[in-house]
């Protein structure tokens, strides 16, 4: 990490004085050598025996083990009680070394060509939640973008970057509310929660994978399932290309999604050559949308 950041979080340490005297580790005699045993403890459970570890600080009070797993520079983050929060792992710029469905789904997006080029790789660990892949993006003249994708390859998030240097620890979050757990546990049984995000408009969105599909769940403030989006991408129903080819002779279908709602369902298609988005229903039926 930069060493401007240390410095901007040493304050966060010095709160937590009495129990958490410093947060940087270089196992040298610079005074800067403790950390809270909860966190040391943990450390050493999860990862001990994989050589020295550099500790940080981070904004949010969190202290940061930087060590070498495997070949791989990783970053494990801790809360000052112990609590492991995420581990980061950087795969460089090597597409290769991720599962070959995460390769697929990169290869199928626009930033695979077009003089696009990858940046960086990282994986994302976090407890409660399944693994993701961040890819991270450039282009001359254009703004950065961090792509996240599921372990089925499906990019279920893509944010352009605003130009400052973020790390990762808007990826840290709570447990699911009581609401929406007992939602996708009844609906979706076995299903593993890839991320979760609340709206600024206070819209939940808890993307997770279920039974090889790649789903986002929506929710009101209350708790109430709003919608239910499942990529189809990849698996395309005979209806859905049937129609497009029905009313569309030629266009290629660029993205399609199944929608779920109280008041029905439907897929939601984007064509290229026309570009278009068309609602398909179940029984054929065909709107084109503004």
């Amino acid at each position: 990490m930069k060493y401007w950041k240390w410095m901007q979080a040493t304050a966060l340490c010095a709160v937590g004085a009495l129990a958490f005297t410093a947060c940087d580790n270089d196992d040298d005699d610079d005074g800067y050598t403790r950390v809270p045993a909860a966190v040391e403890a943990a450390f050493a459970d999860r990862y001990g025996g994989h050589g020295r570890v550099d500790w940080d600080a981070e904004r949010g009070g969190y202290c940061v083990g930087e060590f070498y797993m495997d070949g791989r520079e990783c970053e494990a983050w801790y809360s000052p009680d112990g609590s492991w929060m995420m581990t980061e792992v950087d795969y460089g710029r090597n597409l290769q070394a991720l599962p070959q469905a995460v390769q697929d789904g990169y290869n199928a997006t626009t930033y695979a060509q077009d003089g696009w080029r990858i940046d960086d790789i990282d994986e994302i660990q976090r407890p409660g939640y399944e693994n993701v892949y961040k890819i991270e993006v450039e282009k001359a003249g254009q703004p950065d973008h961090d792509l996240y994708f599921d372990l089925g390859g499906t990019l279920f998030r893509d944010v352009q970057d605003d130009g400052r240097d973020h790390d990762n620890s808007g990826m840290i979050h709570d447990r699911l509310p009581a609401a929406l757990s007992d939602y996708i546990n009844t609906q979706y049984p076995g299903a593993a929660i890839v991320d979760f995000d609340r709206e600024d408009r206070g819209y939940y969105e808890v993307d997770l994978r279920h039974e090889g599909k790649s789903i986002e769940v929506v929710f009101d403030r209350e708790g109430n399932w709003v919608m239910s989006k499942t990529d189809c991408d990849r698996n395309v129903p005979a209806v859905v290309s049937e129609a497009v080819a029905r009313e569309l002779p030629g266009a290629r279908i660029d993205d399609c999604d199944y929608i779920e709602t109280p008041a029905g369902s439907y897929w939601l298609v984007e064509t290229e050559r026309p570009e278009r988005d068309l609602r398909v229903t179940a029984d054929w039926q065909v709107d084109f949308l503004p």
